[in-house]
């Protein structure tokens, strides 16, 4: 029926029964739909053509048409999935750098804020993050710092591995030691922790080495030298 009122209306329009407004649309349909205006000007060319001739342009036409569409149709859906897969896929890569940069950065952090110095003949520190989240509340240099300052570590020391909870006044308790170490060691380290700065967190695990002291240079520095190693000379 469709078919029909097509071939009715490029035959009214090639002899002139059409109105005015009829050709003016047909003519606006043939430039959007160039097969329209391929059937027209193929009307237009062949004289007499007949109805049967005429349904056959008219059903080649609706193929290409069909076909056409048809075509870029697939071509739309071809696309879009690619653009829907190409996005996702940066998406996805996007997340990964987000995910691997903020796992790096972190770790960065957490290594540069607990790498503490050890220097020769000085008592180092080195928390141990699997065990507790305390930190002191001046951070661990100045806490390095204090333990340099206020230790009295006797001869023979060494490392000892120390777990603490911090109360309500930031002051650690209930230490203890793991292994069995000397209890000069455990003495020192739990007057140092009672008496130092305050802490944050709930619970720690420390391992702090002492400096083993040189008991020849010890003895060296305790010996009395003669008036002439001064360069005072004996009358």
């Amino acid at each position: 029926m469709e078919n029909n009122y097509q071939l009715s209306r490029i035959h009214n329009y090639i002899h002139g029964l059409m109105s005015k407004e009829e050709m003016f649309q047909l003519e606006r349909e043939a430039l959007e739909d160039p097969f329209l205006q391929d059937a027209i000007d193929g009307y237009r060319l062949q004289n007499g053509v007949d109805t049967r001739q005429l349904s056959l342009l008219q059903q080649r036409l609706n193929r290409r048409v069909e076909d056409t569409v048809a075509t870029r149709h697939a071509q739309y859906f071809t696309w879009q999935r690619l653009a829907i897969g190409a996005t996702a896929g940066v998406l996805f890569v996007t997340l990964l750098a987000l995910l691997y940069f903020r796992h790096f950065s972190s770790k960065a952090e957490r290594t540069t804020d607990v790498e503490l110095s050890e220097p020769e003949n000085k008592v180092s520190v080195q928390p141990l993050l699997d065990g507790g989240d305390a930190t002191p509340l001046e951070g661990w240099k100045t806490f390095e710092q204090y333990l340099n300052q206020k230790s009295g570590a006797p001869v023979g020391s060494g490392e000892i591995i120390v777990n603490f909870t911090v109360d309500k006044n930031g002051v650690p308790t209930n230490i203890s030691a793991e292994g069995q170490p000397d209890h000069s060691l455990i003495n020192e380290t739990v007057r140092l922790l009672q008496n130092g700065p305050k802490w944050q967190g709930t619970k720690g695990r420390l391992k702090i080495t002492f400096p083993v002291k040189d008991e020849k240079k010890q003895a060296q520095a305790n010996v009395i030298k003669p008036p002439h190693c001064f360069g005072i000379e004996m009358k």
